[in-house]
């Protein structure tokens, strides 16, 4: 399986949001944030492929949020 190296630069704003979200109490994992993120941007992504005329392997799969 696809294992993606995430950018330095990336990590440390996750870190970021991280303690800021520590910082009101709240206790939210890097991975669960990275998680919402990919949520909202595969159906996203999808759809503006589908939008702009090309085609997606196994579209409501990609459309589902879960």
């Amino acid at each position: 399986m696809y294992s993606p190296n995430i950018e330095p630069r990336q990590v440390r704003r996750l870190h970021l949001l991280k303690m800021s979200y520590a910082a009101m109490g709240i206790n939210k994992p890097m991975t669960e944030m990275v998680a919402e993120a990919l949520e909202e941007y595969i159906p996203l992504t999808a759809q503006q492929i589908l939008d702009s005329g090309g085609s997606v392997l196994m579209p409501d799969e990609l459309k589902i949020r879960e």
